[in-house]
């Protein structure tokens, strides 16, 4: 159960249920389902990971269980990298360099390294990396012709997190704003939406998958008396279209 209120469990359904959708307090659950067969999906039909998921167990005593387990993981091992090379001769759609070579970075996975915290204030915890996250930014600021000590940002775990906290920054600002977003942006801007509870608009694109110009206008005229916090692309998830505003 998906909950963004609060977070309980739920004793599961029996098998007969069908696929469903339950509403509870106003907020909309999507709900795992056992069919008649036993096997499990969602409410949207996604194949369901657990078939293929790995079991895990507690680490043995003795040696001889030992050995056989890391024989056994590296099998795993094994099978996932060859799944995985084979995925890289088909993966479409997704802008990622498979080229890149992570080898310069071992020496540092010894490392329990967290950046908590504001990445230009100084930390207790001293196994951090921020010099190399603020030289990141500052890479970025210059980029985008931003003086060092005219900007704040840090380093997301991903594209989500960086629109949750770009969209939520905007709320703050403008609590009563409608977000406006063209229908080619990630997921996750719309996910935001509905968890932060704004209104949101989405706007149609071009065949390009930049944000259709004409259709903005009108819809930002259709709510003059409320400001507006505009989702801009530079560089769509599929098709890479930039938002030229």
């Amino acid at each position: 159960i998906y909950l963004l209120k609060s977070l309980f469990l739920l004793p599961p359904p029996p098998p007969t249920l069908l696929p469903q959708t339950l509403v509870m307090d106003k907020i909309k659950l999507s709900v795992l389902v056992s069919d008649e067969a036993g096997g499990k999906s969602d409410v949207n039909g996604h194949q369901n990971v657990r078939k293929s998921c790995l079991s895990i167990t507690e680490p043995a005593d003795d040696e001889l269980s030992r050995d056989n387990k890391e024989a056994y993981m590296a099998s795993v091992f094994a099978n996932c990298t060859q799944t995985w090379l084979e995925s890289l001769k088909y993966h479409l759609g997704y802008q990622l360099d498979f080229n890149f070579d992570y080898g310069a970075l071992n020496k540092l996975q010894p490392f329990p390294l967290n950046n908590f915290g504001d990445p230009f204030m100084k930390s207790n915890y001293g196994v951090n990396s921020k010099q190399f996250e603020v030289a990141v930014l500052d890479w970025f600021a210059d980029l985008w012709g931003i003086h060092k000590d005219k900007y704040w940002g840090y380093i997301t775990s991903g594209s989500t997190e960086a629109n949750f906290h770009a969209i939520i920054m905007g709320r703050e600002i403008f609590p009563d704003g409608i977000l406006y977003a063209s229908k080619e942006s990630h997921y996750s801007v719309f996910k935001a939406a509905r968890m932060y509870r704004m209104d949101c608009i989405k706007i149609d694109t071009l065949t390009s998958g930049e944000i259709d110009c004409i259709d903005f206008k009108a819809k930002l005229l259709q709510n003059k008396d409320k400001p507006a916090i505009i989702n801009v692309n530079i560089g769509t998830t599929f098709k890479a279209a930039i938002d030229d505003l």
